[in-house]
């Protein structure tokens, strides 16, 4: 999770001569972007694939996306100092639209799409930009959704009355994301106890596993990790402890002893509709969000958990999560978004 929940802050991201030095491209292929006129999108991402985390996702989509038709290129570009020169590129070339992931390229965007009006920006991962740009669309994801949802779920199988939550950095979304799950755990148990820590970063996970044991030592028996790179050492900590842990990263054989539910975003099914839209008629400019409603964000069931003696019943807890979600998306049940600091 969320990749800061804001996950961006959980995530690390050539110069360019031309442009077949700065489009370093992988998976999905595409070759010369074609012309406006045709179906054709690409992404641009401040880190490569192959880690497991939100850019292979996003790369999932292209593959969705060509599937459907579109000609697709991701385009990998680590280095800050090429992002504007790899954006006026793919416009300059006739991409007709150009995807960009994270708050990486907040201040590029603001720059480059001005200059090419007629060219479509989709930002996964961007708070509404001010003033809106007639041919820019954000996408931010709800992730207070899928954190109450986590609350119904450890307050459901939490044993000993106490459970956990594990942030990457002390930020406002993660506070928010704190908040949340607090509110689905007291609504489901109104005697559950909350215990909260937060790394320091979304990349340690000899702290991340440190504080975890702390927590259960004392009595913690679920926790929810939004630490990214950090929760790997929540989830090692819950092996050795015999508890639980409800996951933000993809799920492993490493994650099979302690991981009974995945709380995250689909980056890549989010931005495939995005573009789709585009040609369906329902793409607009401006601020818009992704959350459980739309798929966008989740709360699901671990499918590598290894239910052994004394297991939590997770057929009678998912049918609760199932039903508040249900109870969400139609509106019954308000989620708090509360940024106080916990």
């Amino acid at each position: 999770m969320n990749l800061g929940r804001g996950p961006l802050s959980r995530r690390r991201f050539l110069a360019a001569a031309g442009l077949a030095s700065a489009l370093a491209l992988t998976g999905c292929g595409g070759g010369e972007a074609k012309g406006a006129d045709e179906k054709s999108v690409a992404l641009v991402t401040p880190q490569k694939a192959g880690d497991g985390g939100p850019t292979d996702n996003l790369v999932s989509g292209l593959a969705t996306l060509k599937a459907a038709g579109y000609s697709t290129r991701h385009v990998a570009a680590p280095d800050p100092s090429s992002h504007e020169s790899t954006l006026r590129n793919l416009a300059q070339s006739g991409t007709p639209v150009i995807v960009v992931s994270f708050s990486d390229f907040t201040q590029v965007l603001k720059t480059v799409a001005p200059d090419f009006p007629k060219t479509k920006f989709v930002h996964i991962y961007s708070d509404p930009y001010k003033p809106e740009m007639p041919n820019v669309q954000t996408v931010s994801f709800d992730t207070q959704g899928p954190s109450y949802l986590a609350g119904v779920l450890a307050a459901t199988v939490s044993k000993t009355g106490v459970i956990g939550f594990i942030g990457g950095t002390a930020i406002p979304s993660l506070y928010a994301d704190y908040h949340a799950f607090e509110a689905g755990a007291k609504a489901t148990r109104a005697d559950i106890a909350l215990k909260s820590a937060f790394v320091g970063s979304f990349g340690d996970p000899v702290k991340g596993q440190q504080i975890a044991q702390t927590m259960f030592n004392n009595k913690v028996d679920v926790v929810l990790a939004y630490a990214g790179g950090s929760s790997v050492g929540v989830v090692k900590a819950a092996d050795q402890a015999k508890t639980h842990v409800i996951y933000d990263n993809v799920e492993s054989d490493q994650t099979a002893g302690s991981v009974i539910a995945i709380a995250s975003q689909h980056y890549g099914g989010t931005m495939a509709k995005r573009v789709r839209g585009i040609d369906d008629g329902s793409w607009k400019p401006g601020g818009t969000v992704a959350g459980l409603a739309d798929d966008g964000t989740f709360l699901d069931r671990a499918k590598k958990f290894r239910a052994e003696a004394g297991a939590p019943d997770l057929d009678s807890a998912f049918k609760k999560v199932d039903e508040t979600k249900q109870k969400i998306v139609d509106g019954s049940i308000d989620v708090p978004f509360n940024t106080d600091p916990v």
